[in-house]
């Protein structure tokens, strides 16, 4: 029997310069961290059995297969999704953390404007919508732009098949596609002003900051409290963040809470401090405007996608 070499240091220059770039595909893929730094190492494993000399573009090589990868675990993971309890959410993910860094062009705004809206809450739930060929061929070519004929070859399709798939991807997201305005400086404000009246337990003032048909979703994984479904009423919205004013959140050391860019838009972030004194996060939210008034709001409490971002 044939021995069979391993190259996985070989391949460890490469890991470190498109580790960042496989992490964003995956999450855009799963809309999970800790599925997608999985997939990530199962991607640089599957390399280690080619020699990365013998390969012309390695980017190329990763992404292909990354991209097979990706297509396998979903096919899974919708029998989860299935059963899972209550609304399901992508992770929610700080930008300070930078877990996308080195993606960017200065130079191409437009690019980074979309790069930024494919990482919102609301695009990868209308995503989700999509088959799993659809979400990868889409993804790779509207967001990571890659040619039809480059992702035939990764996903071993023909180049016409792929464009009848992205065609029927993007007509599918532009007639579901919700608009929001960018994650701005305003919006932020707007943001922060939410919270400054949910300090004082102002329910009516509150009710002045939600949009007529504001959504409300809240992910719990079936663990902790949350929503068993989305709520659509302003009214029900505004008593959930008046209640966080009766609660500990604002009155004790026990918590902290920050502002933050949260998946490329305002967030506000609770964390509980430990019997160690570190902290962790309990809660994010992550809001959504549209002109001038508060959309959708996303909170994500299921602690075992919370934990997955502090390792």
């Amino acid at each position: 029997m044939t021995k069979t070499t391993n190259h996985f240091e070989a391949w460890n220059p490469y890991f470190t310069q498109y580790r960042s770039y496989l992490l964003a595909f995956c999450y855009r893929m799963t809309g999970s961290l800790s599925e997608s730094e999985d997939l990530v190492q199962d991607t640089f494993i599957a390399c280690s059995a080619t020699d990365p000399a013998t390969v012309q573009n390695q980017k190329a090589w990763l992404t292909k297969i990354a991209s097979n990868k990706a297509l396998d675990h979903l096919k899974q993971a919708y029998k989860k999704r299935e059963t899972y309890k209550g609304p399901w959410l992508p992770d929610a993910i700080p930008d300070s953390l930078q877990i996308w860094d080195n993606l960017n062009d200065v130079e191409l705004p437009d690019k980074n404007l979309v790069l930024s809206e494919s990482l919102t809450t609301s695009f990868l739930l209308l995503i989700e919508r999509l088959t799993p060929e659809e979400r990868a061929v889409y993804l790779l070519s509207e967001i990571f732009d890659y040619s039809y004929k480059e992702i035939a070859a990764y996903l071993e399709k023909n180049e016409e098949a792929c464009r009848k798939i992205a065609q029927r991807a993007r007509e599918s997201i532009t007639q579901q596609r919700p608009r929001f305005s960018p994650g701005d400086s305003h919006a932020e404000k707007l943001v922060a002003q939410f919270f400054a009246v949910a300090r004082r337990g102002d329910k009516h003032g509150l009710m002045q900051f939600l949009a007529e048909g504001s959504e409300f979703w809240s992910d719990g994984g079936g663990k902790v409290t949350a929503a068993p479904h989305v709520i659509n009423n302003r009214f029900k919205i505004a008593t959930f963040f008046w209640s966080i004013s009766l609660s500990k959140v604002f009155h004790s050391d026990e918590y902290k809470t920050e502002f933050s860019q949260i998946n490329s838009r305002p967030g506000f972030i609770i964390s509980k401090k430990l019997p160690t004194g570190l902290w962790e996060f309990e809660t994010i939210f992550t809001f959504e405007v549209k002109d001038n008034q508060i959309a959708r709001i996303f909170v994500q409490r299921n602690p075992d996608k919370l934990k997955s971002l502090l390792t």
